[in-house]
């Protein structure tokens, strides 16, 4: 599958959003911090809905309370290799491939999410000057 595909990552766009993705992010997060502070946050309903990584490897999140029945992965800090594998695992029809980070050393860092869900987490994204992902069918 992975073979037809290329996926461009999420992008963040020039504009007045600078202010409230510094306000409304996570701080930068070290390696050590970065699970904890997921995990937190998804025991009280919230969950990471970006992730990026800074140039010196420390990491920044968006969250949102989605509904319950909403279905959410988060994988940060893999390899192309890793998230091929998370991304085939996730294709199903009720999952999409909301965001994703690309770093600098090619690390890689992805949210799926059921799909009914996905035009409401990608209109949040907008609000904060984030564009979802995209898979593009090559050929």
């Amino acid at each position: 599958m992975s073979d037809n595909l290329t996926y461009l990552p999420s992008q963040i766009l020039p504009g007045d959003t600078d202010l409230l993705r510094n306000r409304s992010f996570t701080r930068w997060l070290s390696r050590d911090l970065r699970q904890a502070a997921v995990d937190f946050c998804k025991n009280i309903g919230l969950f990471p809905i970006y992730c990026e990584f800074s140039p010196d490897g420390l990491t920044r999140y968006l969250f949102w309370n989605p509904p319950r029945t909403t279905y959410v992965e988060i994988r940060s800090g893999r390899t192309l290799e890793q998230f091929i594998a998370f991304d085939q695992k996730n294709a199903e029809p009720d999952r999409r491939l909301l965001s994703l980070h690309v770093s600098g050393n090619h690390i890689y860092s992805a949210v799926w999410i059921s799909a009914d869900q996905y035009e409401t987490a990608a209109s949040i994204l907008a609000a904060y000057g984030v564009t979802p992902a995209q898979r593009v069918a090559t050929e």
